[in-house]
């Protein structure tokens, strides 16, 4: 009787102290959760922060965004160039030994076709105009041109500088090239046909990246920023600003591999599409005005 009394007790202790290790456990994950949050929340915080430090005194409207739809992303693209044509995304990649051309269904992500680059080249960015996909390299001043069905390489134009975001406005190709300059380009012969330099009443405005035409207006990621000028192409003013804070899905990583890069634009619907370079997401937005939107 006494042994069964003692072996009742070691029962209810150890299930006591099973109980509490439990709650210990419990209480510890979620102080470990909570600490996540806050970091993340932190790190976001100061994205938000760097992005009013970039538009203080700049006098252009800003905007925000509204997320619609999130579609997947490779999270090896290192997006350089991103289009979207009745419904097919054409996107550039970069880094050497990685460059790629890839053609893909929007809505179920399918691959239709992929162009590999050659390992001496560092892909960078692309448009579509007409039946043709136009292809920049960063720094070998080798520009590609492919047949839109099949990804076929027809063939290539040079430019002088340095290759970065490109778009079109129905009749020459819009280069940038990392500084504060954009580049008019024969889409024919690759020649060049003008140049504008981009400002606001702040000064020129340098790292204009991947580039969007839309309605007359070019959208360009300003590199290493949340932040995408809305410019116009022939006076070069910018007209406007969007700021994406909070949209990277890793905030404690803004720079290097996972910078902001990638502007194509839905005619059907009006909404933007944007991703980053190795971001596992591509974001569907509509953009609000900013007195809403904070």
């Amino acid at each position: 009787m006494a042994l069964r009394r003692t072996q009742s007790i070691l029962a209810f202790v150890l299930t006591l102290l099973l109980f509490c290790l439990a709650f210990a456990l419990g209480g510890c994950g979620k102080e470990a959760e909570q600490e996540a949050t806050g970091d993340a929340s932190e790190a976001a915080g100061a994205e938000r922060a760097r992005s009013h430090a970039f538009l203080a005194g700049r006098e252009a409207p800003v905007y925000g965004y509204e997320v619609i739809e999130t579609y997947d992303h490779d999270p090896e693209n290192f997006t350089e160039g991103l289009v979207l044509d009745g419904g097919i995304l054409y996107e550039g990649t970069g880094l050497k030994g990685r460059s790629r051309l890839l053609k893909s269904d929007l809505e179920n992500g399918e691959i239709l076709d992929v162009h590999n680059l050659a390992p001496e080249y560092f892909g960078e960015g692309v448009t579509v105009l007409g039946d043709e996909v136009f292809q920049l390299t960063y720094t070998t001043n080798l520009g590609f041109v492919y047949d839109q069905e099949g990804l076929e390489p027809k063939r290539t134009f040079t430019y002088p500088t340095e290759g970065w975001g490109l778009t079109h406005d129905g009749e020459s190709l819009i280069m940038s090239d990392g500084t504060a300059t954009f580049h008019f380009l024969n889409p024919v012969s690759g020649a060049e046909t003008g140049r504008v330099n981009v400002s606001d009443n702040l000064g020129p405005v340098a790292n204009l990246n991947e580039l969007e035409y839309i309605d007359g207006e070019v959208y360009a990621n300003v590199w290493q920023t949340n932040i995408i000028a809305i410019i116009a192409p022939r006076s070069g003013e910018v007209a406007g600003w969007i700021d994406l804070a909070g949209l990277n899905p890793d905030p404690e990583r803004p720079v290097n591999d996972y910078v902001l890069n990638g502007i194509a634009y839905d005619r059907e619907t009006g909404h933007l599409l944007v991703t980053g370079k190795c971001w596992p997401h591509l974001y569907e937005i509509e953009l609000v005005p900013e007195d809403l939107y904070w």
